[in-house]
């Protein structure tokens, strides 16, 4: 059996005249035997790698354009396209990626998506509009008196950084471990977190031909048994790597987290943006996220709030999702709704966190 693996990349960089445009093409024939075993591959070039390559020079284009429209200014924009066809034929899957970095009056961020959507759609949900609500020049408001006892809500863009790492913290070689030990016990509030094969859908195999299925990390708030592994790797997502000639883990992770739906407390905290530059991942396992944050009843005073903590014990003092769900991408793709998490001061009480405001 015979495949076609497109992968089209490209990044866009402003200059001081109109946006620098660059994208690449990387075409795969794969061969599989009839276990769905890949067996070998080879590069080839051919008429059915022009979509995506439009297609990611549509990602970049828009990208360009919406943060030239919103008080921001584009450091710079990468996109992906991957395309999966039977032999010759049209693309049974598509999916895309774009990642932006944006300057923004209170340092940078990142705005990301993914999904099988259009360009323009794909772009047109990121949170631009947001970004014109902050001051220019930045000039932090004082938070209330009582901002320690509002719940904090953590928009999908800064709790897929909590979901990414709690995966982590529960599949690295450590806490495979840990994850064994604690297997069937509820350590997390009814939340359920899902690993994706990165098979495109409709396959059903990963490149040993091994069954491509989600993995169920977190059920109910109670830990699973980790995934086997095989020849290092988890059952059912090894990718053929091409340059290498053998198998390797997925590039990027996939994670879904889904619980108990909570109202948009009126009075939060809401944590929008991660500043980007900044160290968030420490070696005691804790996580530290310094956002750009807002009172939800005062949307135009914004302030930085820094979060620290394990991101297990943080997901422990969630009280629910609120909102549409999002696709977050940038280090790993991750989708979730904002998550309800309670306030400053219950958290530090509990020694899960530790919260703090850092304007001069």
């Amino acid at each position: 059996m015979a495949e076609t693996r497109i992968r089209a990349a490209g990044i866009v960089t402003p200059t001081r005249g109109a946006p620098r445009l660059t994208v690449s093409l990387d075409v795969l024939r794969v061969e599989r035997d009839a276990t769905g075993l890949v067996t070998g591959s080879r590069r080839v070039a051919g008429p059915t790698d022009r979509d995506a390559g439009e297609e990611t020079g549509l990602l970049l284009a828009a990208a360009a354009e919406r943060a030239a429209s919103a008080v921001a200014g584009l450091q710079s924009a990468v996109a992906q396209v991957h395309e999966w066809h039977d032999g010759d034929g049209p693309p049974v899957s598509r999916r895309a990626e774009v990642l932006a970095r944006v300057e923004t009056p209170g340092g940078p961020v990142l705005l990301g998506t993914s999904g099988r959507g259009e360009p323009a759609a794909l772009v047109a949900a990121l949170p631009w509009d947001d970004l014109g609500s902050l001051p220019q020049p930045f000039v932090p408001a004082d938070p209330p008196a009582d901002w320690r006892e509002r719940p904090l809500l953590l928009r999908p863009s800064v709790a897929s950084v909590l979901v990414a790492g709690a995966a982590f913290s529960l599949t690295s070689r450590g806490g495979r471990a840990s994850a064994g030990r604690l297997a069937g016990r509820r350590v997390l509030p009814k939340l359920t977190l899902t690993e994706l094969p990165s098979a495109p859908p409709g396959s059903g195999r990963d490149d040993r031909g091994a069954p491509a299925l989600p993995t169920v990390l977190v059920d109910g708030g109670r830990i699973c048994p980790p995934p086997p592994l095989a020849e290092g790797i988890a059952l059912g997502r090894a990718v053929w790597d091409h340059d290498a000639g053998g198998f390797v883990p997925p590039p990027l992770t996939r994670l879904e987290l889904d619980g108990p739906r909570a109202e948009l407390p009126p009075d939060a905290l809401e944590l929008v943006w991660c500043v980007e530059g900044l160290q968030r991942y420490h070696g005691d396992g804790t996580v530290r996220l310094q956002c750009l944050a807002r009172v939800a009843d005062r949307p135009d005073g914004w302030f930085r709030l820094v979060l620290r903590g394990r991101p297990v014990h943080l997901l422990r003092q969630a009280r629910g999702l609120a909102g549409p769900p999002m696709a977050v991408h940038s280090d790993s793709d991750v989708t979730t709704r904002s998550l309800v998490l309670a306030g400053a001061a219950e958290m530090e009480g509990a020694g899960h966190a530790v919260v703090t405001i850092v304007n001069p």
